[in-house]
């Protein structure tokens, strides 16, 4: 064995990633800015919890009440003072992740919860939080307590219920986000093959135009991508057995929606890519500040607002909102919010189709 051999290959290794600016970005700057992403996120992300409290005492637990308020502040939860009318809306709006309401009793002070439900996280703090108002509203007010364990408390879910689990409510969005990373690489790698063989340019000299070239792209890619997330959507609900309370073809056309618009960014950002390494390394650059921003890890209302903004720019976003509300809370493609998230996925594939018909480059440089 050599060791200047060795040293040889060595130098000649570095001096290839020293000439290769795009390499040494993704190696420095990208990481950097991840890190410092989620440090951020860390430290800026507030509890998030929405709650409200109904008191039909006529005053009599309001002092306890107002001690509980700075207590929650404190934590990051958001309270609110509202009629029973108002909670009920709310919570059922997802406006609330839930609301403890505080009435007389026959032994005393009652207390029941409404819970939005989808959050089982959420769900059980609030739980918690109805524990400690029990307690503290019958010790202030000298009454009995008519509820003295957590699964005494009566408990209305609109959305998920007891047995919900965090795997329940984290699973659409991981459909999503899985669905989009693996039709972009697909997407990404194979339409660089077909640019580094020949292929394109020998189909771009023919009349085919540079938006029929990437429709017919996006087609036949397109028939993967749907395969890919049918069996990614089956695995999740027949082999994980994850809840659905949706419709699965809506489930279906909303994965077909996000992959879609996958296939056309990989086929967009490939133009700028002359080996399969370099599309490659688009993935940190497009997919993990996605997975970051959209809703996959932290809800988007606990960022700051700035980040909010961000987030908002991003399909997985989309996809990830139409996707819990669907499996999670059932409702249909008419609902508002369905209906908003679904025509913002066709536009995002829509733009990319455009984007990339106007870069496909003529020449394989």
């Amino acid at each position: 064995m050599s060791l200047a051999r060795t040293w040889a290959v060595t130098l000649r290794i570095v001096r290839q990633f020293r000439r290769d600016l795009r390499t040494l970005v993704l190696v420095f700057a990208v990481p950097t800015v991840v890190i410092l992403l989620v440090g951020y996120l860390l430290r800026t992300s507030s509890g998030g919890i929405k709650l409200g409290f109904v008191d039909e005492t006529g005053g009599a637990a309001a002092p306890a009440l107002e001690a509980l308020d700075r207590s929650l502040s404190e934590a990051g939860v958001t309270s609110s003072h509202l009629s029973r009318a108002e909670a009920e809306k709310e919570v059922k709006g997802g406006e609330l992740d839930g609301a403890i309401i505080i009435a007389p009793a026959a032994q005393g002070t009652g207390v029941s919860v409404l819970l939005e439900g989808s959050n089982p996280q959420r769900s059980k703090a609030i739980l918690r939080i109805a524990q400690q108002a029990s307690l503290a509203v019958s010790m202030a007010s000298a009454l009995p307590q008519a509820s003295s364990a957590e699964s005494e408390l009566p408990v209305t879910y609109y959305y998920g219920g007891p047995d919900f689990e965090t795997i329940d409510f984290q699973a659409p969005p991981l459909i999503g986000f899985f669905a989009f990373l693996f039709v972009f690489l697909l997407t990404a790698v194979s339409f660089l093959r077909e640019r580094t063989a020949g292929t394109l340019e020998r189909l771009m000299v023919t009349p085919t135009t540079r938006a029929e070239l990437v429709l017919g792209y996006v087609a036949g890619f397109g028939i993967f991508a749907v395969l890919q997330a049918a069996v990614i959507l089956l695995v999740t609900l027949f082999v994980l057995q994850v809840e659905n309370a949706g419709n699965l073809a809506l489930v279906l056309l909303l994965v077909v929606a996000v992959t879609v618009g996958a296939a056309n960014l990989g086929i967009f950002l490939s133009t700028f890519a002359r080996t399969e390494l370099q599309a490659v390394q688009f993935i940190p650059i497009v997919i993990v500040p996605q997975g970051l921003l959209s809703g996959v890890i932290w809800p988007i209302d606990t960022f700051p607002r700035w980040l909010q903004g961000v987030a908002h720019v991003l399909p997985l976003t989309y996809s990830n909102e139409a996707l819990r509300d669907v499996m999670v809370r059932g409702r249909g493609l008419l609902d508002g919010g369905v209906a908003v998230n679904f025509l913002a996925l066709v536009g995002f594939a829509a733009f990319f189709v455009v984007i990339a018909s106007l870069t496909l480059r003529r020449q394989v440089g």
